[in-house]
């Protein structure tokens, strides 16, 4: 008569709630394949609470300990357990859905076995336990070890788990691609590639496609038009046309690389492409049921997994944020192996994917060249955002709000649509409430990101009474607008003191030509680091180049210095730079300076034009004091006051500007007073002249 399982490990199993099948792995683990030697101790168990759930609570509750009996018991047990249950099935839903996934990945037998023990040993406290008193295991043996407990040849089981096998390639196993010390926890080796695939696997009662939902899930639908991507309608055009193609022949190993600052539209796009080709488009998990993020390697299982379940599906993929993948292959200490196992993907996925980043600075060119296109995706530009901007506000929103959003360079699409969506909510009315709303929502973003503020007035603006009039120019210009419309691509350099309008006829000239004006200042484009200069001067060229605008670079003289007295090397490059954008940029774009001596000779060559501006004549001078006058409803009747400028040959507009300035918050109660200001404004830049230098005795 066969041993009967005592009755203390029948309330075991009851008590311990898992399954008979872990039981019978277990048991094999001790016995057959030498796990006791680390269980049983001379002194104890190695797990207490693997003794009780296998039957052995008496050694483990009781006072007399003994390592031989309690192996004997441990014998006794399995040889009672296999009696009565000589069959172990697997719990819950397991078989019926490992049977599900195997007709949809086409599995075979063995592999479904190799994988409802990974789904048991990573889901069931008692396999997990028993198995980690195996120790640290070498490859081989840990090949041997699963041969033993599925009644597997050694030879399948390697198939199984070889890199070309359908669960590594479906991303249902993650075996590792990098460097993997020569032995470590059977648990570790066969790692699943999502802690949330054994829950799914044993407990889901959804459809073999629902197994997936850790790995991807069905893209929303975009809410952008082709109205919205004329900033990139080319790589659009030829993205939809290659696309078209790829998706008819079933072409393996087509990726698309859009890239571009955060919040402009990269997502949008990919899922208007979808749309336009009427695919369906997945996009492959970032984060976890929690909301936390997933690791590089879980999230090319998933992809992996998509391609493998979606195949036959009329259908594109999409994988956003993949700095960190990129930075893993980089920097992680594996990376050879890391890359070539990414490049591989790259050559082999089933269907097409978009791979969307915000900077593709830690991308290695290996990488790079093997995406079929590359798009950036900039913040669109002007004309563009405003439209976007005026859809989202449903014309609810101040017209002085809408230019100062959409001329803001830093607003991205994403910000304006979250700031309009949460303004109106707060504020449904429209008006200065909700005006103020949005401002104050997207002024927090900005300055979070650490970019400026929104202006609150228009500060490429210019005075109600502004007249070219007022420019005392060395050449003519009259008919200038004229010949920059019928000749947009032109290269002009404002030179002369500082005050004299130069700035103010740039804008005035963007206004006349009914473009946008992108003023940049030194402060906005130097950078400590070297070759960031250089780069966010072409970045300027480019940004101007998108939004069809009037570039005016202020205080040029700053990256155009002359070569020959240059000390530091990157004093060099940033000239040759700023020359190689003057020279490719193809709109209109304006050069001041106060300093044209210190220009570099080749430079002044680049200028279509050189204007120079300077001081008022003296009729210009009554002119414009006449209109300011005028404004400030102030008398002259005798033109007593504007005699006394009569003699000062170096006023300019900016003087006028400065003093109206002061105007604001100290009325003038005359026009002597007006006079007699400016007069003081002169009088600086006097002693400014003769200021002493070096120490004062």
């Amino acid at each position: 008569m066969p041993t009967r399982l005592t009755p203390f490990a029948h309330d075991s199993l009851r008590a311990a709630d898992t399954c008979v099948l872990s039981l019978k792995w277990s048991f094999q683990l001790m016995l057959d394949l030498g796990g006791h030697r680390t269980f049983i101790g001379r002194h104890g168990f190695n797990d207490d609470e693997l003794a009780r759930e296998l039957g052995l609570a008496k050694w483990v509750d009781g006072n007399e300990y003994d390592a031989v009996q309690a192996l004997k018991a441990l014998r006794q047990g399995a040889r009672a357990f296999k009696v009565d249950y000589p069959d172990a099935p697997y719990p819950d839903r397991l078989a019926k859905n490992l049977q599900a996934l195997g007709t949809l990945l086409e599995l075979s037998e063995a592999e479904l076995r190799v994988l409802g023990f990974c789904v048991l040993m990573h889901n069931d406290p008692v396999l997990s336990d028993a198995t980690d008193q195996l120790g640290m295991l070498g490859y081989n043996r840990a090949l041997k070890s699963l041969s033993v407990l599925l009644g597997l040849p050694l030879t399948e089981v390697r198939i199984c788990l070889g890199r070309d096998s359908q669960l590594v390639r479906a991303g249902l196993l993650d075996l590792g691609t990098g460097h993997r010390p020569s032995s470590m926890m059977l648990s570790t080796m066969l790692s699943v590639s999502n802690q949330e695939l054994p829950g799914l696997l044993r407990f889901s009662q959804g459809s073999p496609l629902e197994l997936f939902a850790y790995a991807f899930r069905l893209s929303p639908p975009g809410t952008l038009g082709r109205e919205h991507y004329g900033h990139v309608k080319q790589p659009l055009d030829i993205a939809e046309r290659y696309l078209a193609k790829a998706l008819a022949q079933g072409r393996n190993g087509v990726n698309i690389l859009l890239y571009g600052p955060p919040g402009t539209g990269k997502t949008q796009l990919s899922r208007f492409i979808a749309k336009s080709l009427n695919s369906a488009l997945y996009e492959v998990a970032c984060t976890n049921s929690y909301g936390d993020p997933l690791h590089p390697q879980q999230r090319l299982c998933s992809l992996r997994a998509a391609n493998s379940v979606l195949h036959a599906q009329r259908a594109l993929l999409v994988l956003d944020e993949i700095e960190d993948i990129f930075q893993t292959a980089t920097f992680d200490i594996s990376s050879r192996s890391q890359k070539a196992w990414i490049n591989r993907m790259l050559e082999e996925n089933a269907l097409p994917c978009f791979w969307l980043s915000n900077s593709i600075e830690a991308i290695d060119a290996a990488h790079i060249r093997r995406f079929d296109l590359v798009i950036e995706a900039p913040n669109p530009p002007l004309a563009q955002r405003e439209r976007l901007l005026r859809d989202c506000g449903a014309g609810k929103l101040g017209d002085e709000l809408v230019e100062h959003l959409s001329a803001h360079g830093q607003v991205t699409p994403a910000v304006l649509e979250r700031a309009v969506r949460v303004g109106r909510n707060v504020s449904q009315r429209a008006g200065k409430a909700l005006d103020g709303t949005i401002r104050c929502i997207v002024d927090a973003t900005l300055k979070a990101q650490g970019f400026a503020k929104l202006p609150h007035n228009d500060a490429n603006g210019l005075p109600s009474f502004y007249s070219p009039e007022w420019i005392n120019a060395d050449l003519p210009l009259a008919g200038l607008v004229e010949g920059l419309r019928a000749h947009p691509q032109a290269r002009l350099c404002f030179y002369g003191p500082p005050g004299t309008g130069k700035t103010a006829f740039g804008r005035w000239l963007a206004q006349e030509l009914d473009k946008p004006l992108m003023v940049k200042r030194v402060s906005d484009l130097v950078s400590p680091y070297v070759g960031m200069t250089e780069q966010n001067l072409a970045g300027a060229f480019e940004r101007a180049q998108q939004e069809d605008a009037v570039l005016l670079l202020d205080e040029v003289d700053s990256f155009l210095q002359d070569r020959g007295k240059a000390r530091q090397s990157w004093e060099v490059t940033t000239v040759n730079e700023m020359l190689t954008q003057m020279e490719g940029y193809s709109g209109l774009f304006i050069a001041s300076t106060n300093l044209i001596c210190d220009l570099d000779e080749a430079s002044l060559r680049r200028f279509d034009l050189k204007v120079h501006f300077g001081y008022l004549t003296q009729a210009q001078s009554l002119a414009l004091f006449a209109a300011h006058l005028n404004v400030l409803g102030l008398k002259d009747p005798k033109q007593a006051a504007g005699q006394r400028l009569q003699g000062e040959g170096r006023l300019t507009p900016g003087d006028f500007a400065a003093v109206a300035r002061r105007g604001r918050f100290k009325p003038f109660a005359s026009a002597d007073e007006l006079a007699a200001a400016l007069l003081a404004e002169c009088r600086l830049k006097s002693a400014g002249l003769q200021r002493p230098i070096g120490f004062i005795h």
